[in-house]
């Protein structure tokens, strides 16, 4: 059975409070999850995980990840096999576990009216089923992904294409992030940002003007001052 035409206006987001929430590093707790992914294709290519390979991914968005990747098995003489990274990934994303009280956040935001949309610079399936499988998709309106649109990654011109295809432009929107960049760029189009500080991230000792929490507890708090 369809929704009827009033359970779709109460939807609306023109009838909602708007959050945006990153996933990776926010909702999910993968961090550790990305290295043993990559870690364990590596391996196949006879290649070592090291700190300064790490920390060149951290600055690569998805597109650019999989092409270093690419470039890794090249090296080695060997073929790399996206189709294998997808796998490995699906797997990891199927047991991937919620940060701490992400599961509370997302309910207490539900239940106050909130309309929470993922937005992600991962694949929306691997999204999905991250959220899926955690148990929390029932809290988000919709699942946007940069890449599933046109953009490789969360600049200016997807904010507003994102901004525009929802008709928020007029919506005043906080938006919880672990990337200083796409916060940055986020502002640019007057997302309101705020900075999830995690000790594991490289961008967190670097200075910036953003509203910092160190727990998804303090985002709510936040978000009901507004």
């Amino acid at each position: 059975m369809g929704m009827t035409k009033e359970v779709m206006l109460l939807l609306s987001p023109k009838n909602k409070n708007i959050i945006f929430l990153d996933l990776d590093g926010v909702i999910f707790d993968s961090y550790d999850l990305w290295d043993d992914v990559v870690k364990e294709l590596l391996a196949m290519a006879n290649v070592d995980y090291t700190d300064e390979i790490k920390k060149h991914l951290w600055r690569l968005n998805m597109p650019e990840a999989e092409l270093y990747l690419a470039e890794c098995f090249t090296s080695q003489n060997l073929v790399f096999q996206e189709n294998l990274l997808k796998s490995l990934l699906v797997d990891a994303y199927r047991q991937v576990s919620l940060m701490l009280k992400a599961y509370e956040m997302l309910s207490d935001l539900h239940h106050q009216g909130f309309l929470i949309y993922a937005v992600t610079s991962n694949y929306h399936d691997l999204a999905q089923i991250g959220l899926k499988s955690s148990g929390v998709l029932k809290y988000f309106f919709k699942i946007i992904s940069c890449i599933e649109i046109g953009f490789p990654d969360k600049t200016e011109d997807f904010y507003h294409c994102l901004l525009e295809k929802e008709n928020l432009q007029d919506k005043k929107i906080y938006y919880l992030e672990d990337s200083l960049r796409n916060l940055k760029e986020a502002k640019k189009c007057d997302i309101n940002g705020v900075f999830l500080s995690n000790q594991d991230n490289p961008q967190d000792s670097f200075e910036h003007d953003f509203k910092t929490i160190q727990t998804l507890d303090e985002f709510i708090e936040i978000v009901k001052e507004k």
